[in-house]
């Protein structure tokens, strides 16, 4: 996501501010590997979970221009959590590099010590986009059952991470910046 629009994303979320989400299939281009600016296709399902998985977004519109279109679009309720994933289509996307970026997507879990490791990641950078703790992320952070402290360094999280993220480096530093 682009770095401008990462941080209103990130600060809608932080003031309560619901997106709503237009253009998800970005005019029917993600849906066409031709036409893709990724060289790949995406599924209705996967650019409609990436959407809904932003932070502060609340809904997608999603566009159609057939009945079939639409039906594909509401199927989206009941597609099963393998179809949604996004995450091995966006880390094998050939014009874009997703390495050490957390999607939030949740292939790190189950943790062994039951973190929500997504959770504590996408706390922590709101944090760094905001340059201090606001009071709504350390309420959301407070609110988790499994802190950042209670992590054991195993790696489990980082070996089924797509997009190499520094999964252990970023709870460590988790638990530094919410002393937990």
């Amino acid at each position: 996501m682009d770095p401008q629009r990462q941080e209103l994303y990130e600060v809608c979320q932080r003031n309560g501010v619901g997106i709503t989400v237009m253009k998800a299939f970005g005019g029917g281009d993600l849906l066409s590997a031709e036409l893709s600016p990724a060289g790949k296709a995406l599924t209705p399902y996967q650019c409609i979970h990436y959407a809904l998985t932003r932070p502060a977004v609340a809904c997608v519109m999603a566009g159609a221009r057939s009945m079939e279109e639409l039906e594909a679009s509401i199927a989206y309720e009941t597609a099963g959590e393998e179809e949604k994933d996004y995450a091995a289509a966006f880390a094998s996307m050939p014009k874009i590099s997703w390495q050490g970026h957390c999607m939030y997507c949740g292939h790190c879990a189950p943790c062994p010590k039951e973190i929500d490791v997504a959770a504590v990641t996408k706390l922590l950078n709101l944090t760094k986009a905001q340059g201090s703790i606001p009071e709504t992320v350390r309420e959301h952070y407070g609110a988790l059952k499994h802190k950042a402290a209670e992590c054991a360094a195993c790696g489990a999280c980082e070996k089924r991470c797509p997009f190499g993220v520094p999964i252990v480096e970023n709870i460590k530093q988790a638990s530094r910046v919410f002393g937990a």
